[in-house]
């Protein structure tokens, strides 16, 4: 949680229990493709092999604090959808270190967490969100206390499990298959 983003997603349903969404920097004309995630439903969610977990993240705290908000959505359709988001688990990878001042996507790709309790939102990047695009946090999050998190609560190997995750790369020998005695090369 030492860096943070404003991410703009823009998401299409796969089907009831999956959405895929692309993550820009902003809604302008110009905004950067900067990562994609993927959104799942606490039932699937709970299918995943306890080593997946990890990489997910729970959707509650997002919603119900108001920092997860549709701009130009009209509230009641936008609380509509988010009384299911709340229930969610979210994947993010991120493939652009925009807050790092990157010109271009460099490096590994990454694993990107999201806010899941009060304290960790930067006050600077919440002034400047809200005055913005006009919102309120604290007005949206009395207007959100009704909606309700995961049947199961959150599980606890969500949220990277309580700890950091770090993308890494290693470097590892190929060797050619028993069959081939080198190793294939396409080129395209």
């Amino acid at each position: 949680m030492t860096r943070q983003v404003e991410a703009h997603h823009y998401c299409g349903h796969l089907n009831e229990d999956m959405r895929q969404c692309l993550i820009y920097d902003r809604p302008d004309a110009d905004a950067r493709l900067i990562g994609l995630e993927y959104i799942v439903t606490e039932e699937l969610f709970l299918t995943l092999p306890d080593t997946e977990k990890p990489m997910w993240h729970s959707h509650e705290y997002e919603v119900k604090s108001g920092v997860l908000f549709l701009p130009g959505v009209p509230g009641p359709v936008e609380r509509k959808d988010l009384e299911k988001v709340a229930k969610t688990y979210g994947k993010t990878i991120h493939f652009w270190q925009v807050d790092r001042g990157d010109e271009l996507p460099l490096g590994l790709p990454q694993v990107m967490m999201a806010l899941t309790r009060d304290g960790q939102l930067y006050p600077s990047l919440a002034k400047d969100v809200e005055s913005r695009y006009g919102v309120s946090f604290e007005k949206e999050r009395a207007n959100r206390a009704y909606m309700e998190g995961p049947t199961h609560g959150i599980h606890p190997k969500a949220n990277a499990a309580g700890i950091g995750l770090k993308t890494v790369l290693r470097e590892i020998e190929c060797k050619p298959s028993v069959q081939s005695e080198s190793v294939p090369r396409v080129f395209v």
